[in-house]
């Protein structure tokens, strides 16, 4: 399913996938969880351009109150990372953030993760598939450090629809259980529900709640309401 576009924007990319007129006559509604596997970002490759742009509504799920509208825009790519100038519209400056190809935050102004911090995506994504990844944080202006233990699993495929469009997306489950390098007795837990959507290699849903010493500290959400490509 393709997505609507968005102040007349084309399309993120063209997707062409062997024998999808042979596919479709078997039925969309069996075809569209082998076409997000093949969508799936390889790791060898880098599916996004400098100028690609996601921009995100938010909420505060305590009080139920909108938040922050904020932009990400693709503005480097290499071999091994691309960044990202992330802005808000109640500001008119924005920061670089470095993700690796998998989506990983590498680097976000004085925060810098070790060797990542493990919120990324996989290749290859399928219902089932679960990871674990290991961190270290620190923050470069204030010494402050931290060490992580990421665990994700793709716990469904479902149809997402936002304000940007309609996707078909991975449903993924994320828990990250953070210590305070400096006292152990510090500690905080953080729950993921993200949507991953191939189709424009990016999240469109996502909410956080987290907990400093098992006392809910947030809960927000994230919700995709515009996407493009530069011209």
């Amino acid at each position: 399913m393709r997505a609507k576009q968005v102040r007349a924007l084309p399309d993120r990319r063209n997707i062409c996938i062997v024998g999808l007129t042979a596919a479709l006559a078997a039925g969309p509604l069996m075809l569209w969880p082998r076409l997000l596997l093949a969508q799936t970002p390889e790791p060898s490759g880098n599916s996004v351009r400098v100028g690609d742009r996601w921009t995100y509504a938010t909420k505060d799920e305590i009080t139920g109150l909108p938040t922050e509208t904020f932009t990400h825009v693709v503005t480097e790519i290499s071999t091994n990372r691309t960044v990202i100038g992330a802005s808000n519209r109640e500001n008119s400056g924005s920061r670089p953030v470095i993700f690796d190809q998998d989506w990983n935050r590498i680097e976000d102004r004085d925060l810098k993760f070790k060797p990542h911090n493990g919120l990324g995506i996989r290749p290859a994504l399928a219902v089932g598939i679960e990871w674990q990844t290991t961190n270290e944080a620190r923050n470069t202006k204030t010494g402050a450090a931290w060490k992580n233990k990421v665990t994700s699993k793709v716990v469904a495929q479902e149809t997402i629809t936002t304000p940007a469009g309609t996707f078909e997306a991975f449903k993924i489950e994320t828990r990250r259980h953070e210590i305070s390098a400096a006292d152990p007795a510090k500690f905080w837990d953080f729950e993921y529900l993200r949507w991953y959507s191939p189709q424009i290699n990016h999240w469109v849903r996502w909410s956080l709640l987290s907990k400093a010493q098992n006392r809910l500290r947030t809960n927000r959400s994230e919700e995709l309401i515009e996407f493009g490509r530069k011209e």
